[in-house]
């Protein structure tokens, strides 16, 4: 029988649990129609001239038992793991090359017969020879476990592909963010420096209003100042006081150095100890030598002071007594 066919023509077909539509002459099969036929188990579609099973095919699931023998098919769709229940699967001389993924989904498959298909050798080796119902039902075994298998590692590396690029994803984003972040501390940092550089200058003008009248102040008495030591004594004058001051100031240095070193240990020798110590490791400078001649010079500084001291007392006492007693005597004649 060829051309469409109808329910009726399906339920002729009919007998127990089977549905025999073989050597029909189907190009195409007519799922809708089979579906209407509501108690079947068994459905045979050999000896036809499929190219290829519909979508709609997987809607099916109540097929246990399923002949697509010695047809033209190329592939079996990618929904065929939907037929859960499906046991029986006869392939047998077809033209598929490759067995779609979701057959791996087949738990209760127990019988496949794939001989006289084109297959991948790999494929091929796997599915056996299934000359006998042993062998194909150990088809049926390893062509289910060898697929469910293929799937786990493709879906694995989906996964991991998957991963990887919400890992990427994610740090792209921690990227992006931590340049935003360093972006707005670096705008921060500089509008800082601005700001801080804003209140030197002001201060620094400040200072400048402050210290401006002072400065004009101290110029002008300076000027007028040089121009005193002018008209007292020119420029030879200058200098002489210049170096008057500097040989002041030379020797009262020196005077408060000798002084420190010579008495800064008679408080505290032990600090006193430690401190000429490392200046002498640090600077090279012979400190203890110093101390010691600082202290021979305070000594006989002290001496020299008590020495003119006393000759000025007696300086003193004796200008009193040869010029405020003379002084007395002269009044105390001129009275009586």
């Amino acid at each position: 029988m060829s051309g469409k066919m109808t329910v009726k023509d399906i339920k002729d077909k009919l007998e127990d649990d089977t549905i025999d539509l073989s050597l029909c002459d189907l190009e195409e099969v007519p799922v809708k129609e089979i579906a209407a036929v509501k108690r079947f188990s068994h459905l045979d579609l050999s000896n036809n001239i499929l190219i290829s099973l519909p979508k709609t095919f997987a809607s099916l699931t109540q097929i246990i038992k399923l002949d697509l023998s010695k047809n033209m098919l190329t592939e079996i769709p990618d929904n065929f793991g939907e037929l859960k229940q499906l046991r029986h699967l006869d392939l047998y001389s077809n033209k598929i090359s490759r067995l779609p993924l979701c057959l791996g989904e087949l738990k209760n498959l127990k019988w496949l017969d794939l001989k006289e298909n084109p297959l991948t050798s790999a494929v091929a080796s796997i599915a056996g020879p299934c000359s006998n119902a042993s062998e194909c039902q150990a088809c049926a075994r390893n062509i289910v476990s060898y697929l469910e298998n293929v799937k786990a590692t493709i879906n694995e590396k989906k996964l991991s592909r998957l991963n990887a690029v919400q890992e990427a994803e994610k740090n792209a984003i921690n990227n992006k963010k931590e340049a935003k972040k360093k972006k707005k501390i670096a705008e921060k940092k500089l509008l800082e420096k601005d700001k801080l550089s804003d209140i030197k200058k002001e201060q620094h003008q400040e200072i400048n209003n402050i210290t401006k009248p002072l400065k004009s102040k101290i110029e002008n008495e300076y000027s007028k100042k040089m121009e005193d030591l002018n008209d007292k004594g020119g420029a030879c004058s200058i200098l002489c006081q210049t170096l008057t001051s500097l040989v002041m100031w030379s020797a009262f240095f020196t005077l408060l150095t000798i002084t420190f070193i010579a008495v800064f240990p008679l408080y505290d020798e032990q600090h006193a100890e430690t401190f000429f110590k490392n200046v002498e490791i640090q600077m090279g400078v012979p400190l203890k030598y110093y101390r010691y001649e600082g202290i021979r010079f305070m000594e006989m500084f002290i001496h020299k002071t008590k020495l003119w001291t006393n000759y000025t007392l007696e300086l003193l006492v004796q200008t009193y007594q040869e010029y405020i007693q003379e002084a007395n005597s002269v009044e105390q004649k001129r009275q009586f």
